[in-house]
């Protein structure tokens, strides 16, 4: 029985109402900041009342901890057990088994004895990878999915991801959660900042050597012109997979592209506007400054520190010292955390309402997990800031042309936004003094119950069973009973909804990987070796993405880093 204080959105139990009519089976897709882990607490509670096995695969140890804390609050009455970092609970001693991707592709854990089983995989886009998809177990009957949003650079969502989900059962956007009033609407200002005249220099160059490596790929054959990041989703393919010329020139073309990402990501120019914000820092609730790498964020920690309290979390920070970080921003001992991507995914962070991205994400997903960050419900009078540095006429301009279309869904959810140049410090201060507006929308929340009456009329039997099984009640009623004894039947067609699929170009000569590819990362950046509690782990240096912790030094190093670097 759910706790009878318990409620939900009115997304989340039409949410759980799809996936339901998909037979238990699908990828709910919602913005972050909207209660996704919500959802997916009340499936597991119905299915442990069900008699099934839950298991629960997350990208980290951090989010393995986030979980099982979550876990155990919501459902009190069951064993949460732990597999990975160290932990190493089996199925058959526990009811919940929380688990990383990379032990549960290792280890299999499966639903013990007879019983059948429920798998939840958290931030399930980053599943498809040669690796990890193994942690998506054939086994588990029910599948649930949570994302932000399905994009990856590679096949993955057509030949892994929704084979094993189905597809898509529910989508919740921005513009969804904050006409709800579930998520808060920002103030977005765009600062144009301009390259130093070497660094424009270099960015040319790169540039140049784009546009030589572009001609090739754009007369490829079946080769996606539009939009870029359609486009650019190809290139990595390409250079994953073809040996030939093509995969050549893709790789040149990647090459290129992340260098001339690095320029923008270090421009100096950015660090001294950045010094502007303190006062706007030092006014916030909270502020996230958001880059791409660790030299970026202790570039923005130099020119900050002096002037406001401000701490960096990266990959490499301790367990117990980014918890006291968090809890002391969240305290207003802290003014500002600044993190390269380590922050994008999954991490509970506190109720900021500023952020500060010093160097635009090249991904859609990326900028929907950062701006989500921000945008969790606010208080009255406190309204949600969101600021994007940008070089100006470089791959981070809002005006360029290779942009994936993410700046225009900003612009279309934010409450106003503006463009200003490094001279409007007084007007983009005053802009920026924004307290929300005068009224709250309140989210529509259904829950708890007492008595029966309270369901509608004319619910289907699907419908009714969400409401008897996913809210909280004061008590079990013969409603309960009926339509647990007589469960609804999903549709022997479950309709999914559409989804983007990628056109990629046919490799012209297939790569053949190597039998053994240790030390190496399968994106961009290589990897260095950090130690974690204890632990040794390989760290790709550009998404920060881990190989599975262990004691061993020489372990470590034998290990692959599955990162998103492509994705």
């Amino acid at each position: 029985m759910n706790n009878s204080q318990h409620f939900l959105y009115k997304w989340q139990l039409l949410a759980l109402a799809s996936w339901l009519r998909c037979g238990r089976r699908g990828i709910i897709e919602a913005v972050t900041g909207a209660g996704k882990t919500n959802v997916a607490l009340q499936a597991a509670a119905d299915a442990h009342r069900r008699g099934l096995f839950v298991l629960v695969v997350v990208p980290s140890r951090v989010l393995m901890e986030q979980w099982s804390s979550s876990l155990k609050k919501a459902l009190p009455h069951c064993v949460i057990g732990r597999l990975g970092d160290s932990f190493s609970d089996r199925a058959d001693d526990c009811d919940v088994l929380v688990t990383t991707r990379h032990s549960a592709s290792a280890k299999k854990p499966l639903p013990p004895g007879d019983l059948g089983g429920l798998l939840i995989a958290d931030e399930c886009h980053g599943f498809g990878g040669a690796t990890l998809r193994k942690s998506l177990i054939h086994e588990y009957e029910e599948r649930l999915g949570l994302t932000a949003t399905l994009e990856r650079s590679d096949d993955a969502v057509e030949k892994t991801l929704v084979p094993y989900f189905g597809g898509v059962c529910y989508r919740y956007d921005f513009g969804q959660a904050i006409a709800d009033g579930v998520c808060a609407q920002p103030r977005v200002a765009f600062v144009a900042v301009p390259l130093a005249k070497e660094e424009r220099d270099e960015y040319d160059l790169m540039e140049a050597e784009l546009v030589a490596s572009r001609q090739t790929l754009r007369a490829i054959p079946d080769m996606p012109q539009e939009p870029f990041g359609a486009f650019l989703a190809a290139v990595s393919y390409l250079a994953e997979n073809d040996a030939g010329p093509n995969g050549k020139a893709a790789s040149t073309y990647l090459d290129s592209f992340s260098k001339r990402r690095e320029i923008v990501a270090t421009s100096r120019s950015k660090y001294e506007v950045l010094s502007n914000f303190s006062s706007v820092i030092l006014e916030a609730s909270g502020a996230l400054i958001f880059t791409q790498t660790v030299k970026a964020a202790n570039h923005a920690i130099n020119r900050l520190d002096p002037l406001l309290g401000i701490e960096i979390i990266t990959g490499d920070t301790a367990r117990l010292e980014r918890e006291t970080i968090l809890n002391d921003l969240r305290d207003g001992k802290l003014d500002a955390v600044a993190a390269p991507r380590v922050l994008d995914e999954g991490i509970d962070v506190p109720d900021a309402n500023l952020g500060v991205v010093v160097n635009a994400s090249r991904t859609r997903r990326q900028m929907i997990q950062r701006m989500g960050r921000i945008l969790r419900l606010k208080q009255l009078g406190v309204g949600a800031r969101f600021v994007v540095l940008y070089a100006s006429d470089t791959l981070e301009d809002p005006t360029a042309s290779e942009r994936d279309g993410f700046m225009e869904e900003i612009e279309a959810i934010s409450e106003t936004s503006r463009i200003f140049g490094i001279g409007e410090q007084d007007d983009l201060v005053s802009f920026l003094n924004y307290s929300g507006p005068d009224e709250l929308v309140a989210p529509e929340r259904i829950g708890p119950l007492t008595s029966v009456k309270e369901i509608p009329d004319n619910l289907d039997s699907i419908d009714k069973y969400a409401w008897l099984s996913y809210l909280g009640w004061s008590e079990e009623t013969d409603a309960h009973r009926e339509a647990w004894d007589n469960p609804p039947v999903s549709s022997p067609d479950p309709l999914y909804l559409d989804f983007d699929v990628l056109e990629l170009p046919e490799i012209a000569r297939q790569k053949v990987s190597p039998k053994k590819e240790a030390r190496l990362s399968t994106g961009e950046q290589p990897v260095t070796m950090s130690k974690i509690d204890g632990n040794f782990v390989l760290r790709c240096t550009g998404c920060d993405a881990t190989s599975e912790p262990t004691p061993f030094r020489w372990k470590a190093l034998e290990a692959t880093v599955e990162c998103s670097c492509l994705w």
